[in-house]
């Protein structure tokens, strides 16, 4: 019944701090598609703490929970699939939907978003290793949901659904570049019970 959680989940995820490269004429470096980069040089990133760190919609970032239910210092979210786009207002992807207030968690690797600015951009950084970001969420993340529903007999089921994605550089059967190592679905009501977990199960990619 709620399967196909995570694709929606993590596009808005990818999309919410979407982080734009500064270019200029310091090292040139490579992402795993050949293409090439460059980034400004600084001596130091800067840290959610500066306050010059926004999300896309301009607003500073803060150290802690903010009141969607993201905590970017710790990279985690636990918020409702209605406020993991950011916005306090019954939708979800601009729809309503009946899940909208089920529990949502998200935690991820630093590959994955970091919580700090190298490139000067003034979002969190993507993809950042040895303090070169490329844009392109490296490492790994998880969703965690849990919620309630009504069967068709009007009785009230409660779900789980757990799974985690990793970036696999090319050829993966999410998006192209990312692939599920790990899904686990219980709603016994509804006769679901399901189990996937790939031998990578932990492993974290980047260049």
């Amino acid at each position: 019944m709620k399967k196909g959680f995570f694709a929606a989940i993590i596009a808005i995820f990818l999309l919410s701090l979407t982080s734009g490269l500064v270019f200029a004429d310091k090292p040139v470096i490579f992402d795993p598609q050949g293409n090439e980069i460059s980034w400004s040089h600084t001596n130091a990133c800067t840290t959610i703490q500066s306050g010059l760190i926004v999300d896309s919609a301009g607003n500073p970032l803060t150290v802690g929970y903010d009141e969607f239910g993201y905590n970017y210092q710790a990279h985690m979210f636990n918020g409702t699939y209605d406020s993991a786009d950011r916005q306090l207002d019954g939708k979800y992807g601009g729809a309503t939907g009946d899940y909208v207030d089920d529990t949502l968690m998200m935690k991820w690797s630093d590959e994955w978003l970091a919580n700090v600015d190298c490139n000067g951009d003034g979002k969190l950084d993507r993809g950042l290793v040895n303090g070169v970001p490329s844009g392109t969420s490296y490492g790994w993340t998880t969703n965690h949901v849990e919620g309630e529903y009504v069967d068709a007999d009007g009785n009230l089921q409660h779900y789980t659904y757990f799974t985690k994605i990793v970036w696999v550089v090319a050829g993966g059967g999410l998006w192209g570049a990312y692939d599920v190592v790990e899904e686990i679905y219980n709603d016994p009501t509804g006769h679901y019970h399901v189990l996937y977990a790939d031998p990578g199960l932990g492993h974290q990619f980047y260049p």
